[in-house]
């Protein structure tokens, strides 16, 4: 318990230190609530003290991949797997096209985070961290809730 809350406070600090590094608006609670950067640190055991800036990134990344996932199978569904194949059911044309616009869209916040990577581009990076919050508000998460509502009135039938 006691590590955990010590891997919060470095968590804590280096975002602090990051933040005024990069420029970059957001507050740890508006990341840490979306992309819950301490609890991954808190899973990881540790926080890396020399690129604690990649290590946030690759946590924003970590959950727009995993939704992405989630939703790309629901457009493109394994016969095999029945629960995506249901959930799919509930979703019409045009809500399938939202989706691949939606994971398009995340896919340029994604693959620009590995252009980042490979280019150091510090100024990049604190504009990547504010539009992933940014898109993540606007609309992401909008888009899911939407997305998920329909899904699970679908799982009431």
């Amino acid at each position: 318990m006691s590590n955990d809350i010590e891997i919060f406070e470095r968590t804590k600090k280096k975002f602090d230190e990051t933040k005024k590094d990069l420029g970059f608006k957001v507050s740890f609670e508006e990341v840490d609530g979306i992309f819950f950067i301490s609890d991954a640190a808190a899973n990881a055991g540790f926080v890396s003290e020399k690129a604690f800036s990649r290590q946030l990134c690759s946590r924003i990344v970590e959950t727009y991949m995993r939704w992405n996932d989630y939703l790309h199978n629901l457009i493109m569904s394994n016969p095999h797997y029945l629960i995506q194949m249901q959930e799919s059911k509930a979703l019409n044309e045009e809500d399938r096209k939202k989706i691949s616009k939606l994971i398009g869209k995340a896919m340029a916040l994604v693959s620009e985070n590995s252009l980042i990577g490979l280019t150091k581009n510090k100024i990049q990076e604190g504009k990547f961290i504010d539009e992933s919050v940014k898109f993540w508000n606007e609309t992401y998460k909008p888009e899911l809730i939407y997305l998920i509502d329909k899904i699970h009135d679908g799982w009431k039938k």
